[in-house]
């Protein structure tokens, strides 16, 4: 693999911010306004997605999992750093596709790519996103700042990321398995209004159980959710089912809490921090026995 030559040929053509003085240097000046936060996620083959992934959409995840953890914190995505580690025996033409990948996402949440690393490996193919965010508000929204008796509410729909491995992992082609592949993140729209009303905040990556504790006890709360209001990807009232797509990951949404019960557009609520500690769960006000997995554990 001619490293260079794949960066001036794949990548560089992406590169337009004028911090990144077109990759010629090996520093980038961020365009940094106002108060300014920054994340990173890594994708791993055979961990994070399948191998037998399309590999644009793996770039497209890439993207959309870190705009995620932006998007929850009230802040909009800014500067993107992207390392890759490439296997020897993955393809030229498959490389483009990745970075034809990234290029869309890049383009369709207005980010900048300004730098980042290339490099060959024997192992699984390992992509790293270190992406910075502008805050709408004065600062970001934390998971800690939540209080007992506030709401909790979740965006979009719960279950897709499950639902679709599923259908991924069977060869089946179908919406589930693209949703899976390619995640239905939130917005900026509902970025805008954590920043405005949100006292917690987070993004649901290993389920909504697991994160909702997560974002309580950060918060020195419990949590109480009522099932029969979680936006379920696949309505039902098997309540075997609706465990299992609290608990499988892979959404994306956000999670957050606010004082106000008023109605969120996007937003719908589902339950309320609470003094005592823990995650209680019900479903049409009967106490639901807590499962034993709460979510994906890395």
């Amino acid at each position: 693999m001619n490293e260079s030559g794949w960066i001036k040929t794949y990548i560089v053509p992406m590169v337009d911010a004028e911090g990144a003085v077109g990759l010629t240097d090996d520093v980038a000046l961020l365009a940094v306004s106002g108060p300014t936060i920054v994340t990173m996620d890594t994708l791993v083959e055979g961990r994070h997605f399948l191998p037998t992934d399309p590999i644009d959409t793996v770039g497209q995840k890439l993207i959309r999992v870190n705009v995620s953890d932006i998007f929850a914190k009230g802040a909009l995505p800014g500067e993107a750093l992207l390392s890759v580690a490439w296997p020897k025996q993955r393809s030229e033409a498959q490389f483009a596709k990745l970075m034809a990948g990234i290029s869309r996402d890049l383009d369709t949440l207005k980010m900048a790519l300004i730098g980042g690393d290339l490099v060959g490996t024997d192992g699984p193919l390992t992509l790293t996103l270190t992406l910075t965010g502008r805050c709408l508000g004065d600062r970001p929204v934390r998971r800690s700042e939540g209080r007992a008796g506030q709401a909790v509410y979740v965006s979009g729909e719960i279950g897709w990321g499950g639902i679709g491995l599923t259908a991924a992992r069977a060869g089946r082609a179908s919406a589930a398995a693209e949703r899976y592949r390619i995640p239905d993140i939130s917005s900026a729209i509902l970025a805008k209004q954590v920043a405005e009303v949100a006292s917690a905040s987070m993004d649901i990556s290993d389920g909504l159980f697991l994160d909702a504790l997560r974002l309580a006890e950060a918060s020195g709360c419990g949590v109480r959710l009522d099932l029969e209001h979680v936006p379920l990807a696949r309505p039902t009232d098997d309540l075997d089912q609706i465990i299992e797509q609290c608990t499988s990951g892979d959404d994306y949404q956000i999670l957050m809490v606010a004082d106000s019960d008023a109605p969120l557009p996007g937003f719908t609520k589902i339950g309320v921090l609470t003094e005592s500690k823990g995650l209680q769960l019900a479903y049409c006000e009967s106490d639901v026995n807590t499962p034993s997995t709460l979510g994906f554990e890395h």
